[in-house]
């Protein structure tokens, strides 16, 4: 039987880090942010690298089905880690960035939620957190279009208010307003923030702009609702644990108050409100911004001090 290598350092390497001038452990802590976080990270390491379920040895032999549900078995894992050591939203963070790869619900947490917070109001809130901490309602983040990316004012995707039921329509008026590339969407998700979702408000014909909804796309059996069109979008060239999808919507009602309603509001009888000036609204969109991707940015470059 081969001797296994993991852990064994080239020596070469070790050699060239030895004769470094560099306090490697000095340059750890203030990566880490103090002595206290160090031990506290690598205390959590230890207890990903201990459990199975968190392995990642068979990872480059196993399809992308295969994959997936292994991602799902982790994300299964980490939400009763949490429960089990009681981890502050801080601690569990740092064991998410120890997995080295992304679970299918991680979306969810990085996005959905804290769009849901900071978007919506108190009332809508009280509403939707609960179902998002419980995980009755995962959620995705669909504001990426296949013709435009993430220009914003280009999204084709419209809401409009329809009067006569209190609701919004939410349309895909062409393929190339198909919601494409968004993260949980492809398997996971049953409910996505779209900026209609991500969309274009229309009341009697006028536009008002980007703005966000909450809209289910997927029903209690786990099946595509009426009028969505959902899946993933198949292999790349990395991140396969992640379910990237493609969704479009014909015609989908849903009810007004799944509009988010913090900064703006349509009221039962098509009139739109606006809390503060534009200038706030790009305030609020760039700390949406700040909440979601900086983060996964942030992460990328924490999951490089791993081996520290």
């Amino acid at each position: 039987m081969c001797k296994s290598a993991a852990g064994v350092m080239n020596e070469d390497l070790a050699r060239e880090r030895t004769s470094s001038a560099v306090n490697v452990e000095a340059l750890t802590r203030v990566i880490d942010g103090g002595a206290r976080n160090t031990t506290t990270r690598r205390r959590l390491q230890a207890i990903v690298e201990q459990d199975p379920v968190f392995s990642n040895a068979d990872n480059m032999f196993m399809s992308r089905p295969e994959r997936y549900r292994h991602g799902l078995r982790k994300a299964r894992r980490f939400t009763a880690l949490k429960e089990e050591l009681k981890l502050s939203s801080e601690d569990a963070g740092l064991v998410s960035d120890s997995l080295n790869d992304a679970m299918p619900t991680y979306i969810h947490a990085l996005m959905f939620r804290p769009n849901v917070e900071a978007l919506c109001t108190e009332q809508q809130r009280q509403v939707w957190l609960p179902r998002c901490d419980s995980m009755e309602v995962i959620g995705c983040y669909a504001q990426t279009e296949l013709g435009h990316g993430s220009n914003i004012r280009a999204l084709e995707t419209t809401a409009t208010f329809v009067r006569e039921t209190d609701e919004f329509e939410i349309h895909s008026p062409s393929i190339t307003a198909t919601k494409w590339w968004p993260g949980t969407m492809g398997r996971t998700a049953n409910h996505a923030m779209v900026r209609v979702v991500i969309a274009q408000l229309v009341i009697d014909g006028k536009q008002y702009g980007i703005h966000n909804f909450i809209v289910p796309i997927r029903g209690d059996d786990h099946l595509p609702l009426p009028g969505v069109r959902v899946g993933d979008i198949g292999p790349k060239i990395g991140f396969n644990a992640m379910d990237n999808g493609f969704c479009s919507f014909d015609r989908v009602r849903i009810p007004r108050g799944n509009m988010a309603m913090r900064h703006q509001r349509v009221d039962r009888d098509g009139v739109y409100s606006s809390f503060g000036s534009k200038e706030s609204s790009k305030i609020a969109y760039i700390s949406m911004m700040q909440a979601s991707w900086f983060p996964f940015v942030f992460t990328v470059l924490k999951r490089m001090n791993v081996s520290l």
